[in-house]
């Protein structure tokens, strides 16, 4: 059987929880004493550590309250970023609605100026009848109307920043408002989550406290019997104290296991709290912040891009504007403003009529002869006169050349006035302009030798009349260095060109000048002539109808507009679209402004074809016209006429031999003037484009400069021989393209092109 003692032990196991028996004591006891410390003083009294447990506790207090305080002002804080955010916002709002008033006083302005400017051409339309005969005339005009596509732009950019963007603006602010106030009540519900965790640990850190205070109060007690217990002898009295110490041990080790729950309690809350703390801080407030502006800068970005898309609309309706003056100023021809004008006041500006022979009374001679009693007078004098003319002829040259080489210094002059302001968007000054002073010297000297130039010029017309005239009369041959007689096969002098202007911006590929183009370009031959002719080689000999047949209009304009973007759009052709390749180059050629015939040397080539007894007469006529030719035209004439020639070859397939090819392209070549009998003038214009297709290797002879047109090419085979093809067809323009052949013409271009601006004709 068990003793008491043994009994009471057994009791007392079994009602410790599960902590694990501390090693026994000497006494009857379940849990050992902590040794006491040596700082220890059992006499000092308990209440110094309610003191520190109630201090911590204020400390606590105190971090609370500033916790509390700092999740307020973070609200705050964010209130008060949203409130400078819809300020920023406002103030662009503002913005864009003073730049709609702006723009629509703009646009209004805009609007007034052009309703003035086109009552007052309406009201002045009488005397300005003869506007349209100036080039300038479409500037203005294209200046003036383009006001009127500037109303509307500044219209709709008025529209777009007072109305839409200002719209917008406002649902951005009343969104964000709306979005605000909800995290607010999200964040406030953060908040309260935290005042939560922070009161749990409020209250376990008083239990914690409380429970050590009664577990060092049990220990203490327990230590304090344990003393007395020692000191008792008697036997009896020892077995009571046992009892007493039984329970002390029990009471000791319920408080113990109590602080140890309270403990780990305590810092289970700490680090829960810390925790919480932590993720509001570092995921929370940024979670917080980024819902407030979910969609806030998106949508403003979205707002602002409303606008740059209003500005990009005016960009592209601007640089249809830049195109539109660019060929206005493109159009702008001194030589067609004088053509018009002279022919528009045609009586006024008409050569007065010849001044007959009035004959005295039985005078019946009405032309000049020589006598035998004048005649040697008349052959001295006409010795003279010739020797004055050569003397004058060559004054008068030099004076042209002065004149020349002023108008180019004169034109430099022009020139150094900037007329890019590029400079000035970059802050920086424009540079200054040559003094007026020099100016006028320049226009002072100009106009004298102009003076002495015309003076002399006329000068020589009248005695090159008196020479023409007594040289007849003499009938006797001119001398060697005398003035050739002037008959159907003498050349047509080219006048000399007075203020000659030079090309401004780049010239237009269709309605422009073909020498203007050649001059920017440096190609010799254009593009568009030579891959319409390459692709025709490769593909088209053998085409019936080609250049008779019209082709699909659609695929013309598509090979225009790629053309004048100067890109090569036939690259790829299939022979199913010749017929287009042959339009749009017939098109090229129709929409030249100067003809490949030019219309003032109209006469001269249709001399060269009219009452001529034989074709070989004619080719030898025609020789001699082309020579006057400026050097680019004659090249382009010489490739062109030489690819007609092959293609004639292939009539027996293709059904377009020289004379059906000149009917197709002989009003495109070469126009009649409209003062001309159209009928009777159109058989000739025939007559000449086939005499030149068919004898156009005497007609236009190769010198070794510029391209020349070559019918076969020469194919290499896989084992490196050089092999011609059998039918003819293999053409060397199948090896290269247009880009190579312009590539070609430029290494003959700058040589050329200089001799061309030297002199006109050969």
């Amino acid at each position: 059987m068990s003793t008491p003692s043994e009994s009471n032990n057994n009791t007392m196991n079994t009602k410790k929880c599960l902590i694990p028996p501390p090693p026994p004591l000497p006494l009857t006891s379940s849990i050992s004493l902590p040794s006491s410390p040596a700082s220890f003083n059992e006499d000092k009294p308990i209440e110094k550590y309610y003191k520190k447990e109630k201090q911590i506790l204020v400390e606590f207090d105190q971090i609370v309250k500033e916790i509390r305080f700092q999740l307020t002002e973070q609200l705050k804080c964010l209130e008060q970023r949203i409130d400078t955010q819809l300020s920023i916002l406002a103030e662009i709002q503002e913005y864009f609605k003073r730049r709609a008033d702006v723009e629509l006083d703009y646009a209004k302005n805009l609007d007034n100026l052009h309703k003035q400017i086109g009552q007052k051409h309406r009201t002045q339309k009488a005397r300005r009848e003869s506007w349209i005969l100036h080039s300038i005339y479409k500037l203005w005009d294209t200046i003036v109307q383009d006001t009127r596509t500037h109303v509307k732009y500044h219209t709709i950019m008025s529209d777009v920043c007072g109305k839409y963007m200002y719209d917008k603006f406002n649902e951005i602010a009343e969104d964000t408002r709306r979005m605000f106030a909800k995290c607010k009540s999200v964040g406030l519900g953060s908040h309260e989550d935290i005042y939560k965790v922070l009161n749990e640990l409020q209250s376990t850190l008083k239990t914690y406290h409380q429970y050590q205070s009664e577990s060092k109060q049990a220990e203490q007690k327990l230590r304090s019997i344990q003393q007395q217990i020692a000191k008792i002898k008697s036997a009896k009295k020892q077995k009571t104290m046992e009892k007493r110490v039984e329970k002390r041990q029990l009471k000791y080790t319920e408080t113990k296991v109590k602080a140890f729950k309270a403990r780990n309690d305590y810092l289970m809350t700490i680090e829960s709290v810390n925790a919480a703390l932590k993720k509001y801080c570092l995921d929370d407030v940024p979670d917080l912040i980024d819902c407030m502006n979910f969609g806030f800068h998106t949508s403003i970005a979205k707002t602002i891009q409303m606008y740059l898309s209003a500005h990009e609309n005016i960009k592209r309706g601007r640089q249809g504007t830049i195109e539109t003056l660019n060929r206005a100023i493109g159009d702008l021809d001194t030589v067609t403003d004088k053509q018009k004008y002279l022919e528009y006041y045609t009586n006024i500006f008409t050569m007065p009529k010849k001044i007959k022979f009035e004959p005295h009374k039985g005078d019946e001679v009405s032309a000049v002869n020589a006598q035998v009693l004048i005649r040697d007078e008349m052959q001295s004098r006409f010795i003279q006169m010739q020797n004055r003319l050569a003397g004058l002829k060559t004054e008068n040259d030099e004076i042209f050349k002065t004149i020349e080489a002023t108008e180019q210094s004169l034109m430099e002059f022009i020139n150094t006035k900037n007329s890019d302001v590029s400079d000035l968007f970059k802050d920086l000054n424009l540079p200054q302009n040559v003094s007026k002073d020099k100016r006028k010297e320049i226009e002072d000297y100009y106009v004298e030798k102009f003076k002495q130039y015309t003076l002399s010029s006329n000068l020589i017309a009248r005695l090159q009349a008196r020479h023409d005239i007594m040289q007849k009369a003499l009938g006797a041959a001119p001398p060697t260095n005398s003035v050739e007689d002037k008959n159907l096969l003498r050349r047509p002098i080219k006048p000399k060109q007075i203020g000659r202007a030079p090309i401004l911006g780049r010239p237009r590929l269709f309605g422009g000048k073909l020498l203007d183009y050649i001059q920017v370009t440096q190609q010799h031959v254009p593009l568009i002539i030579s891959s319409c002719v390459s692709a025709i080689n490769r593909l088209g000999l053998h085409n019936q109808g080609i250049f008779r047949v019209p082709g699909a209009q659609v695929d013309i304009n598509q090979f225009k507009e790629a053309f004048e973007k100067v890109e090569d759009p036939l690259v790829n052709i299939t022979g199913r679209d010749m017929n287009s390749v042959a339009g749009v180059l017939k098109l090229y050629f129709r929409e030249l402004k100067e003809p490949l015939f030019a219309r003032d040397m109209f006469d001269s080539f249709i001399s060269c074809i009219v009452d001529v007894e034989s074709e070989e007469k004619c080719v030898e006529n025609l020789c001699e016209v082309v020579k006057l030719l400026p050097r680019p035209i004659f090249i382009v004439m010489r490739y062109f006429f030489a690819f007609l020639n092959h293609l004639a070859e292939y009539s027996d397939e293709n059904m377009m031999d020289a004379s059906n090819l000149a009917s197709c392209l002989a009003p495109t070549l070469m126009p009649i003037p409209e003062d001309k009998d159209q009928v009777q003038y159109l058989t000739h214009t025939i007559e000449l484009i086939r005499t030149i297709i068919t004898h156009h290797e005497e007609v236009f002879p190769s010198d070794g400069h510029g391209p020349v047109y070559e019918k076969f090419a020469i194919t290499v085979t896989i084992d490196g021989e050089e092999d011609e093809d059998d039918e003819g067809i293999s053409e060397r323009s199948l090896r290269r393209s247009p880009s190579d052949d312009a590539s070609q013409d430029s290494d003959y271009c700058t040589e050329d092109l200089n001799l061309m601006n030297e002199t006109d004709v050969w």
